[in-house]
């Protein structure tokens, strides 16, 4: 059987850079009936280090990011 993994974070909800709108706001909640299937599997995201970051991200984005007001 596949699996499939949902990355989630509480700022996806908040109007955001990361979202439009609330069009997230539901979540994670609206899962729930997905989640009962076990090919579903929701992952909440940790905060990650800059490291990382800065392995896929030009470091010119960092400051908009961080300036935002998630």
């Amino acid at each position: 059987m596949m699996r499939v993994g949902i990355f989630y974070h509480k700022s996806f909800s908040r109007r955001s850079y990361l979202t439009v709108g609330r069009r997230l706001a539901a979540f994670p909640g609206a899962l729930e009936p997905l989640l009962r299937d076990q090919a579903f599997r929701l992952f909440t995201c940790p905060e990650a280090p800059d490291e990382w970051i800065l392995r896929v991200h030009d470091p010119a984005l960092i400051p908009g990011v961080e300036a935002d007001p998630l």
